[in-house]
């Protein structure tokens, strides 16, 4: 079980309209979650805001991934201290998460931008054979690194220069990349699929999920242990990106 305490706000020029959405967000929360309102209070200065603090329950994962997403609340966790959930809960949550953005910014399109560099200094060879030896990578899963298998969809002029640019992001985000492989569909340049074993700490995987939306997306692990500051970042991390794109698309608007 895990319970958190989850800030929502309704802002406006309407006082009127803000206290009405308000009213409907807290009867949705308190409908579909196992959730009490611990207190709201208003603000008036330019805009009319209504903030709101919410004590919410949750039975599994998902169902505060969910929750997260949905409702993009400032999430502080009050338990559980650590949470270990098996490889098959995990990698559906993944998937849940991509098709979860995927459908948003079809729908608004609109999405994350992955910056690539240009003249980037890197031995494309040696990822293909495997870069890590087993020490480092024992090294890396000490230090709660994870295991992971990542298929992205890749273009670019050549297959050296898209791997070349996305092993280098990756690693800025200090993504540890041991191997890749290849699937080139074009007949001049690349278009195709760019498979990747790599290491990560347990929040980079749902980076990973919702910034590059891949193909495919799993842990290599039987389990997946998160602390209590693990659960809360991975919801803050999806409530802030979902809180950006619907930003975006409203900006977009006008």
């Amino acid at each position: 079980m895990i319970k958190i305490s989850a800030l929502e706000e309704v802002r406006g020029n309407s006082k009127e309209l803000v206290e009405k959405e308000f009213k409907k967000l807290t009867e949705e929360i308190l409908k579909n979650y196992k959730a009490k309102l611990l207190y709201e209070e208003e603000e008036e200065n330019e805009l009319y805001t209504k903030i709101g603090e919410f004590e919410v329950e949750f039975n599994n994962f998902k169902e505060y991934i969910d929750f997260c997403l949905r409702y993009t609340p400032d999430v502080e966790v009050l338990k559980p201290d650590k949470l270990v959930l098996d490889v098959k809960e995990v990698n559906d949550i993944l998937s849940y998460i991509i098709v979860f953005f995927r459908e948003f910014i079809n729908k608004y399109r609109i999405g994350f931008n992955v910056i690539m560099k240009e003249n980037i200094n890197l031995n494309v060879e040696e990822y293909k054979k495997g870069k890590l030896s087993e020490e480092e990578i024992l090294s890396y899963l000490n230090e709660g690194y994870v295991r992971t298998k990542i298929v992205l969809e890749g273009r670019g002029k050549d297959e050296e220069t898209v791997l070349r640019n996305l092993i280098y992001t990756l690693e800025e985000d200090n993504i540890k990349v041991r191997k890749v492989a290849t699937i080139n569909e074009a007949e001049k340049g690349f278009e195709g699929f760019v498979g990747l074993d790599i290491l990560c700490k347990p929040l980079d995987l749902f980076i990973l999920a919702y910034k590059y939306l891949p193909v495919a997306l799993s842990i290599e692990e039987e389990k997946l242990k998160l602390s209590l500051s693990d659960i809360q970042d991975i919801g803050n991390e999806l409530g802030g990106a979902i809180f950006e794109l619907s930003h975006a698309a409203v900006r977009s608007l006008f």
